[in-house]
């Protein structure tokens, strides 16, 4: 490790002292909860329950690797005007990965993430890589913040600032939260697992762990995509916990017209990793080309954008996302999630009587409905607050983090 890659982990170290120092000598006005509540279990801390701080640092000799292998890309051809109909456009990534190779900053973008405070623990046997960034408000609620497939933590990386600190960023002080964002396993700097089976229920189960050993006996959750579903068992298998689920978009669609059919072309993705992970994880572990567009293609197909993709994306943090899964080697491993759902005994739907909030941000640039309807959603969700959101896609927080902000402070506001 180098001098300056320990001089990070000291500071976050000490920051992370600092912050349970000040947390349990702050006391509570007017008999509300102290800021870390008593927690669920032991705790005794051991190697195995130990919370170690982390911070990113990639070596040199991997970055060396991929300029070289950047440099010696080889492209397919494209048929003439095939844009982005047939999948990734070849233009458009030709100048993404000249841009990788030649300008993008790697080594700031570890600066951006590492000023949270990041940590890794064991749960069922894996490492365990999270931020946990605590609002210095002694009454914030704890918020669990759940991404899914092609994201990471940086997903949310816009609204953390909003969240932990509401008062410098034009919100009220008494809407703050701690903020908890893992990297489910598999993905980005998280342990692999390296067994059959680990789904979305093993997932839930060790988010329900984490929140408890980091002191959280009452917090609220939020998911997208795969976090959606897993945010959505954490509401039912762990609800004497939680106070609230807030999702972006609640399913429960109306029936399709008769002679409709679904838009296949968007789903091809969804069946080869869930059918055949371990053969696309090849190209994705050994091209950072091929793996670039495999997620960069996503990003566009499910971004409202309107076909102006740079005015929500910057090169930068189209590539940050991807080298998260290069750096980390998790192209594979992120993508056997898909298998292991499809392959799990589903059993009969359970209504979530925890209090549910539905802000559906389904103007997504292939139009595809994402939000449902109120109604059928009901047969499924304790609905408290609905709301059809004006504009934004598959990753809201990121492409519209202060319409995303203001609907979950809004929601958890009566929840506190």
């Amino acid at each position: 490790m180098t001098l300056k890659s320990r001089l990070i982990q000291t500071a976050v170290s000490l920051a992370m002292v600092l912050s349970v120092v000040t947390a349990a000598s702050s006391s509570a006005r007017g008999g509300a909860r102290a800021a870390f509540p008593p927690p669920r279990q032991s705790a005794a801390a051991s190697n195995d329950t130990a919370v170690v701080p982390f911070a990113i640092h990639v070596s040199d000799e991997a970055l060396k690797d991929l300029k070289a292998r950047l440099a010696r890309a080889r492209f397919p051809d494209e048929l003439v005007g095939a844009g982005w109909d047939y999948g990734m456009s070849l233009g458009y990534l030709k100048g993404l990965v000249e841009y990788w190779r030649d300008r993008f900053d790697w080594r700031g973008q570890e600066r951006r993430l590492n000023q949270f405070s990041q940590f890794k623990t064991k749960i069922d046997g894996l490492d365990i890589h999270f931020i946990h960034q605590r609002s210095k408000n002694p009454r914030a609620l704890p918020l669990l913040l759940l991404n899914g497939w092609p994201s990471s933590i940086d997903e949310y990386s816009k609204v953390i600032g909003p969240l932990t600190d509401p008062a410098s960023y034009g919100g009220r002080a008494e809407d703050a939260f701690h903020v908890v964002i893992p990297s489910m396993p598999g993905y980005g700097f998280s342990d692999k697992p390296r067994e059959r089976g680990y789904g979305n229920d093993r997932i839930t189960a060790d988010w329900s762990v984490l929140m408890a050993r980091l002191g959280y006996s009452r917090y609220g959750t939020q998911g997208t995509d795969i976090g959606a579903g897993i945010a959505t068992q954490l509401a039912i298998d762990d609800r004497a916990h939680v106070v609230g689920l807030h999702l972006t978009g609640c399913g429960g669609a109306p029936p399709a017209a008769a002679g409709a059919t679904a838009p296949l072309d968007t789903q091809g993705y969804f069946e080869l990793q869930a059918t055949k992970p371990q053969t696309v994880g090849y190209s994705l572990s050994d091209s950072p080309v091929g793996l670039a567009a495999w997620i960069v293609e996503k990003y566009h197909g499910w971004t409202d954008h309107d076909g102006d993709f740079e005015k929500v994306y910057t090169k930068d943090q189209l590539l940050t996302a991807v080298m998260i899964y290069w750096v980390t080697d998790s192209g594979a491993s992120s993508a056997r999630i898909y298998y292991e759902r499809r392959h799990q005994p589903a059993g009969p739907p359970t209504r979530v009587t925890v209090p549910t909030g539905c802000a559906n941000f389904n103007a997504r640039y292939d139009k595809r409905p994402v939000g449902g309807s109120r109604s059928s959603a009901e047969t499924r969700f304790n609905i408290v607050r609905w709301n059809d959101m004006p504009h934004g896609g598959h990753f809201p927080a990121f492409e519209a983090p202060q319409a995303w902000v203001d609907d979950v402070r809004a929601f958890f506001r009566e929840l506190r």
